[in-house]
């Protein structure tokens, strides 16, 4: 897979050649979709030229009508009347006369039988000022201009019309009163030239075709929808064809998996997550002996299994993880937001599952193995370091025997000779096994809430493990349990020092001494039944055994793990919940299992130093199992001020350098 995956990053470089001048096309469906775009664009000019052009001629057409009604309505009044109304507009009462009446009843009978005619009147041009001599209006109506009264400015437009002699329609013209279109017919004489005045109908510039396209709105928006609808099919459709080419190029064409290409763009984002604090994990996955039936199989029914292969993995981890195909017969599976026991915890479980799985294929019974390499994903870490190192822990599964689960650190890089460290610490620790080179350590688990909550007087430690290195120096467990653990080999680490313990115990009745399990013990039905045997045969009192374990130990099978602990408790071991606040913390697993002690995570204690909020979160975790029956240790309790903080809580112990650091047994007991 890492060669996969370098290959993927780091395409072969070809020899420079000199810049050649290449011509840029758009993707088909990029260019269908601009295509269809600029052809609704050009759909909308197109209808909105045609309702232009529709406009204008209707406004042509309406002007050439309101002229010649004008023309025809000036021609009834009698220019004799309008010269004698224009000499008297400026009298004391010029509204008084015959000729005045007769004119306005004359006004107002055209301005009643026109249909868009707002106003009626008759001005003349006097200084650049249209003057008004008659006007239909009532005289009470504030549109009312009494005579001689100027209206409004003359524009240009209409100064050179008056000057023209000539009938002629003038606007869209903004006064106070509105905006309107008018139209002005001279009123003249028989026969005569120069005009008496001008008759001024108006209308409403709304209602105006040119200027108001309301009519035309139906036509427009059922235009323009039927366009935006049209590019809106043309982009869906691109998008899925864009979504679906996506799916296409990061899924396996065969179990419908991520891919390869999939897979390292989400190790990448995983590797970002961890420099945010949020671990994962990558399982690196291969069916033993594959090569071998799919020989002895058809290629097809070989897909078949892969394919049932597949879909049951998925059923096994969570949605926010991630499943892939990485090669023909090699799987990997992301673990987000998850730190190595809850790593190991599923890739057992994927394995067991597989190991116990009866696969049918066309009628033939199938049954399989894989095995998994397992690596944690760091914060400073590369892709291809990642992969590599779920590689050595596969390979690393597979020289031991196949069907099962290594565990390859962040830190293993190959040496210098081409060999891991990961295959010089296993042959350590199988020498040390055999040999005798592991070692118990012990280290005091103090009262700090005055009596013992118990009662008892009795002495408390923690058995540790150490290993004697190749110079004789004394390896901290930190340094190979890991290791250990991923290889497989942590069972027999924990049931050596259980023998050891129980020594420990059979000589030292005024002593209590806890012991981790790992998970991968605990996952082992076998191992649990020997733990059992072994402490049924031993002559340890009640409660001088306690087992600490972690939550995430028990999330396999809760319910075979709590029948186990209760068993053993009938035989007085007492259990703890080890590294509690650490990781994804569980207050369910509180009153799911039957636990005596809650050992509060010693990243949790330090945390109280600078965060006030962690300070808050271990008194939580007090309150909670005290509420539940269960007594607190308070790990990494370093100096005094620490000390005091928790006993103000009531924390029930403490453990840590401040008391004493883990020494051997032998000189803890004396």
């Amino acid at each position: 897979m890492v060669e996969q995956l370098r290959q993927e990053q780091e395409p072969e470089q070809e020899p420079k050649q000199a810049p050649k001048r290449v011509s840029v096309r758009l993707p088909a469906p990029a260019a269908r979709m601009l295509r269809s775009a600029l052809a609704a664009a050009a759909i909308i000019a197109i209808s909105w030229g045609v309702i232009y052009l529709g406009a204008a001629r209707a406004d042509q057409a309406a002007r050439h009508n309101l002229l010649m009604r004008a023309r025809a309505s000036a021609a009834l009044l009698d220019p004799g009347d309008i010269a004698d109304l224009i000499q008297h507009a400026s009298g004391p009462s010029p509204t008084s006369s015959e000729t005045f009446v007769r004119v306005l009843d004359r006004l107002r009978a055209l301005c009643e039988t026109s249909d868009d005619a707002r106003f009626v009147y008759i001005v003349i041009p006097v200084d650049g000022q249209v003057v008004a001599i008659l006007d239909s209006e009532p005289e009470d109506s504030p549109n009312y201009s009494p005579p001689g009264q100027s209206m409004y400015p003359a524009t240009p437009g209409q100064m050179a019309l008056f000057a023209s002699v000539a009938a002629g329609v003038e606007g869209p013209r903004t006064d106070p009163w509105g905006t309107w279109i008018t139209a002005y017919a001279p009123i003249t004489a028989n026969g005569g030239n120069s005009p008496v005045a001008f008759l001024a109908m108006d209308v409403d510039a709304s209602a105006w075709p040119k200027y108001s396209l309301v009519q035309w709105a139906p036509i427009f928006l059922t235009v323009a929808f039927l366009a935006a609808l049209a590019v809106f099919m043309v982009i869906s459709r691109y998008n899925r064809e864009s979504r679906h080419a996506r799916y296409l190029a990061e899924r396996d064409y065969l179990t419908g998996l991520a891919n390869r290409a999939a897979l390292i763009r989400a190790i990448d984002r995983a590797i970002l997550q961890a420099k945010k604090g949020k671990p994962s994990a990558l399982l690196a996955i291969d069916i033993d002996n594959f090569k071998a039936l799919n020989d002895t199989l058809t290629h097809s029914m070989g897909d078949e299994i892969l394919i049932a292969v597949a879909e049951h993995v998925k059923t096994l981890v969570r949605k926010t993880d991630l499943v892939a195909r990485v090669a023909g017969d090699e799987f990997a599976v992301l673990l987000r937001g998850v730190v190595r026991n809850e790593a190991l915890v599923t890739a057992e479980r994927i394995r067991s599952s597989l190991e116990n799985l009866r696969f049918e294929v066309r009628g033939m019974p199938v049954y399989l193995t894989v095995s998994t390499g397992l690596t944690e994903i760091g914060r400073d870490m590369h892709t291809r370091d990642v992969s590599m190192h779920a590689d050595i822990a596969l390979a690393a599964a597979k020289e031991a025997g196949k069907n099962r689960v290594v565990f390859s650190p962040a830190y293993v890089s190959p040496a210098d000779n081409g060999k891991s460290e990961t295959h010089s610490d296993t042959l350590a620790i199988e020498a040390a096994l055999q040999s005798g080179r592991l070692l118990v350590y012990l280290q005091p688990i103090v009262p700090i809430a005055g009596a013992q909550p118990d009662g008892s007087d009795c002495r408390r430690f923690e058995a540790l493990v150490r290993m004697v290195g190749p110079d004789n120096d004394v390896v901290t467990a930190g340094r190979f349990v890991p290791v250990a653990e991923g290889l497989g080999l942590i069972p027999q680490i924990d049931m050596w020092v259980l023998d050891q313990v129980i020594d420990l115990l059979s000589t030292q009745p005024g002593v209590k001494i806890a012991m981790n399990l790992s998970a991968r013990s605990i996952a082992r039905p076998s191992f649990l039944e020997q733990v059992e045997a072994k402490v049924a045969s031993s002559s340890i009192g009640q409660g001088q055994l306690c087992f600490e374990i972690t939550e995430t130990a028990a999330m396999g099978n809760v319910s075979e793990v709590r029948s186990w602990m209760n068993r053993m408790k009938e035989l007085g071991c007492t259990f703890g919940i080890d590294d509690f606040g650490a990781g994804h913390s569980a207050i369910s697993y509180l009153y799911e299992l039957p636990v005596d002690v809650v050992k509060i995570a010693g990243n949790v204690v330090q945390s109280m130093r600078d965060d006030s909020s962690g300070a808050l979160i271990v008194e939580a975790i007090n309150s909670v199992s005290h509420v539940l029956g269960a007594r607190t240790v308070a790990e990494c309790v370093e100096d005094e001020e620490c000390l005091a903080a928790l006993q103000g809580m009531g924390i029930d112990f403490g453990q840590g350098y401040y008391f004493a650091r883990p020494m051997p047994a032998d000189e803890a007991l004396t």
